[in-house]
């Protein structure tokens, strides 16, 4: 059974997650859901681990790194799937190879941008790949046992894959698509008018992102 670790902050952002889990994301499949403030629990019986993104700040550190490490070592030392989105990259980034690899990145990214990808099986049915960014740090310089899947002008690590096995981090948002990740970034530039130069749209089709869904499929697959 999967299990989705939702790190999310805001219980808006918490919830919607949650809603797009089920009817997006994984419709049909068996999962279950843990949050920051839920008790690790007996975790030897799911199969799969998604870490969502957070507002958390991956760089700085917080009060719940500890517990997120408990759960990504568990899925580690059982060789188990990993997919870790935005901060959940960048955590399992950290807890990989060492909080060194993990910075304030010099210029925060927001916006739909276009990006380089392998031919790493995550990304099988993917083509010409828009995916939505909203960060402020950055995975950097990471020693050779890691393999770069995606990246673009931005950031050369928009997404890695350590050695063979299946731990994959993604710094961007496959998850979203045009309607709700547009509402979600123009919500986040007008609390934040300082980001708004940082923003930039790559689209010109706004139903290329529903490729993007294929990552968490692809996924699944994985063993």
């Amino acid at each position: 059974m999967l299990l989705i670790y939702n790190t999310i902050l805001s219980v808006e952002g918490r919830d919607y997650f949650d809603k797009i889990a089920g009817d997006r994301l994984f419709p049909g499949i068996e999962y279950h859901t843990i949050y920051l403030n839920s008790p690790p629990q007996d975790l030897k019986n799911y199969s799969h681990l998604l870490l969502t993104g957070s507002e958390l700040s991956a760089s700085q550190g917080s009060e719940y790194d500890a517990g997120i490490f408990r759960v990504i070592d568990c899925f580690v030392q059982a060789q188990k799937p990993i997919l870790a989105i935005c901060h959940g990259h960048q955590m399992l980034a950290r807890y990989l190879a060492g909080d060194e690899y993990c910075r304030k990145a010099a210029s925060p990214e927001f916006g739909f941008k276009r990006m380089q990808i392998t031919d790493d099986e995550l990304f099988t049915g993917i083509q010409n790949p828009i995916f939505l960014e909203s960060r402020y740090d950055e995975v950097f310089n990471l020693p050779s046992e890691f393999k770069i899947i995606a990246a673009n002008e931005e950031e050369a690590v928009q997404g890695f894959r350590y050695k063979d096995l299946p731990f994959w981090g993604i710094q961007f948002h496959p998850e979203f698509l045009y309607e709700d990740g547009e509402d979600m970034l123009q919500k986040h530039l007008a609390h934040n008018p300082q980001d708004k130069i940082f923003y930039r749209n790559d689209l010109t089709d706004k139903q290329h992102l529903e490729q993007n869904l294929k990552i968490f499929q692809n996924f699944l697959h994985s063993r």
